[in-house]
């Protein structure tokens, strides 16, 4: 439809020059007639090209608006109203008792004493010791969101950071060799979070490096 306009227009924008031009011997007249053909193809061109924007424009509004709904009716975490688990508060307070113990042993104060860093005394085996911990704290992770979500005020509370503390060890141990530490500093404070909360739950967290206290699951 908006090629048909154009066309239509310059056909007959073409056949006006030259009706004027037959009629008329006056070079005025032809050239007045050659300007408003000229004047009418540039019109009917730029209402084609401003539809296209128009369209183009409604179509990204479109597309964004959609994004947009798609993001915002994520679905939640769907918590019990019951425990769905025994004993999942006293787990889970193990679980996290024992991944803040040995992270704060040895990957936060290795960290804060700048063992990690190339060159420092000790480094390797900081770092050899570093790795097995971060394994270690990973799966008591693990652990520690399944006995969460199996207990209905953890689940609402400590959600967000406990997936955040999740996140930021699966990586570290290569984080520590390339020297980026970014996830240690997001571990501690996402650690230091989840266990603030469990206070105001009236869970009381003992930090451990027994690993003699860690749960099957």
């Amino acid at each position: 439809m908006r090629f048909t306009r154009t066309t239509t227009a310059t056909v007959a924008a073409l056949s006006l020059t030259a009706l004027t031009a037959c009629g008329s011997d006056s070079s005025n007249s032809a050239s007045s007639a050659t300007s408003a053909a000229s004047g009418a193809a540039a019109s009917a061109t730029s209402s084609v090209s401003g539809d296209a924007s128009s369209n183009s424009s409604a179509s990204g509004s479109g597309e964004a608006s959609s994004s947009a709904s798609s993001a915002s009716s994520a679905k939640p975490i769907d918590c019990p109203t019951e425990n769905t688990r025994k004993f999942a508060k006293t787990r889970f307070a193990t679980d996290i008792g024992l991944t803040a113990g040995t992270f704060h042993r040895y990957l936060w104060k290795p960290y804060k004493a700048g063992t990690f860093q190339k060159g420092a005394d000790g480094r390797t085996k900081a770092l050899i010791k570093g790795g097995a911990t971060a394994a270690l704290d990973l799966k008591l992770l693990d652990n520690a969101v399944k006995n969460a979500q199996a207990n209905p005020t953890l689940c609402k509370t400590i959600a967000q950071p406990l997936g955040t503390a999740v996140e930021s060890v699966k990586n570290m141990k290569g984080d520590l060799t390339s020297g980026n530490f970014a996830s240690i500093m997001a571990a501690n404070t996402a650690l230091s979070q989840i266990m603030s909360g469990s206070q105001q739950q009236g869970i009381k967290i003992d930090e451990t490096t027994d690993e003699s206290k860690q749960n099957e699951g």
